[in-house]
């Protein structure tokens, strides 16, 4: 594990000598908490391939696009500090419930020509919103209106009156029993959702092997010690997540340019 990452405002930043642009990360719910640790493994390729990134820590809350906005106002205070040019590419990339905050931002253009790569993508309810499962807390939320805001059905519909999404990429697990795949059925699977409802605008979209937390690891020289152990303990050389991430990242910066 490289010490890359130094803390600037509210994250945490691994700056590149050169960078083809920025990425902004922003991870789930429990693992987001310490996103330089948990993704390092993940981090530390998108940063070896030539970006920028700045690792949001996750915010939890039940008001998602209070949320947003925050985040939003963290990138601009960011990039300011950084002093790139404005036309230095500026992706968006989240794993699991972080990828509802970039999906609100983008519903509400309030980023435009900044792609956006979504891994694993879940706009959850209350459920899946809370970290750690306490028995009736969800029921207790949602029965005197404190759950998660705006619901999940409310995130599709900003999504299906939008005009953009069209430099969206996806990656998903054929296993995730959490966003579902992409065979999954819209009305169950998050990941099935986009898919559909994605496919007129050109979706970049891939899937993987494996489980809803697969992204989590830490790099140890070649190796990645796994946090979410079901393939074993330690992976052998580079992930094929990675390497796919990096891939379609060249393509969504491909394709913002030619917008330019």
């Amino acid at each position: 594990m490289r010490k890359l990452f130094e803390p600037i405002a509210h994250s945490w930043i691994a700056r590149h000598p050169e960078p083809l642009g920025v990425i902004e990360f922003i991870g789930g719910a429990l693992f987001g908490t310490l996103p330089w640790l948990n993704y390092d493994a993940f981090l530390q390729s998108i940063y070896d391939a030539g970006y920028t990134v700045i690792a949001v820590p996750f915010r939890f809350g039940f008001d998602h696009e209070a949320i947003a906005k925050i985040l939003l106002d963290e990138r601009t205070s960011i990039r300011a500090l950084l002093d790139y040019p404005a036309d230095l590419p500026h992706i968006w990339v989240g794993h699991s419930l972080g990828c509802k905050y970039i999906i609100l931002l983008e519903a509400h253009g309030q980023i435009y020509n900044q792609p956006s790569l979504l891994i694993a993508p879940d706009i959850a309810d209350t459920r899946n919103a809370v970290p750690v499962p306490i028995p009736g807390l969800v029921e207790f939320l949602d029965a005197h209106g404190l759950g998660a805001i705006p619901t999940r059905a409310q995130t599709q519909q900003l999504v299906r009156e939008s005009a953009l999404f069209n430099l969206t990429g996806l990656i998903s697990f054929a296993s995730d029993d959490i966003a579902g795949n992409q065979a999954g059925l819209p009305p169950e699977s998050d990941v099935g959702w986009f898919v559909s409802t994605l496919a007129d605008r050109r979706l970049l979209k891939a899937e993987l092997p494996g489980r809803h937390n697969d992204i989590i690891g830490v790099s140890m020289g070649e190796d990645v010690f796994d946090l979410d152990p079901h393939d074993g303990l330690v992976q052998r050389g580079p992930r094929a997540l990675e390497l796919l991430a990096v891939e379609l990242l060249e393509k969504l910066r491909g394709k913002a340019e030619k917008l330019v």
